[in-house]
């Protein structure tokens, strides 16, 4: 397994180059931007490895990804392609629906839980792929899948490397 700092190294690396090709396909700023954000997002805050501690350069999120580290285990389920993403994505959309509800019983904000999750829903129910904030949103997730696909794949290859060298 690969130590953080150098996974950091090789998902940065490659989400730059991916960005790059990128470029060359998609004109739209709003789209390749938010590839980079989801790129960066699922590397340096919400990777696969989120689950092993939150890490200090999360900040004022350590709170909130805590329980996470608790609810799930190592090379578990947050490294399972596409179903780690899907299962941090929805983490990540009750917590904030959990943080609204008490930020608007405290009446620090005027939308509540229940709003929140209702438009999540019906977002999601009316996708649009035609619609910019429909194609932010698919670029987004496809950044962050990208990120933690990298992740996996070069977790498993530094781990066969390791036991290669082992015998050698």
């Amino acid at each position: 397994m690969a130590s953080g700092k150098f996974h950091d190294k090789v998902n940065l690396g490659t989400g730059a180059i991916l960005t790059g090709c990128l470029l060359g396909f998609e004109r739209s700023v709003p789209v390749v931007l938010s590839f980079v954000i989801g790129w960066l997002f699922a590397t340096l805050i919400f990777s696969p490895d989120t689950d092993v501690m939150p890490k200090k350069r999360s900040g004022f999120l350590q709170f909130f990804l805590y329980p996470y580290s608790i609810l799930f285990k190592h090379r578990g389920v947050s490294h399972m392609i596409l179903v780690g993403t899907i299962i941090r994505v929805i983490y990540g959309v009750i917590i904030f629906g959990i943080m609204l509800f008490v930020l608007n019983g405290m009446d620090y904000v005027s939308i509540g839980a229940n709003d929140f999750f209702n438009f999540v829903l019906s977002f999601l129910k009316n996708y649009k792929y035609e619609l910019i904030e429909y194609k932010i949103f698919t670029w987004l997730f496809i950044g962050m899948v990208g990120a933690d696909i990298c992740h996996v794949v070069f977790d498993q290859v530094s781990s066969f490397v390791k036991k290669i060298l082992r015998f050698i």
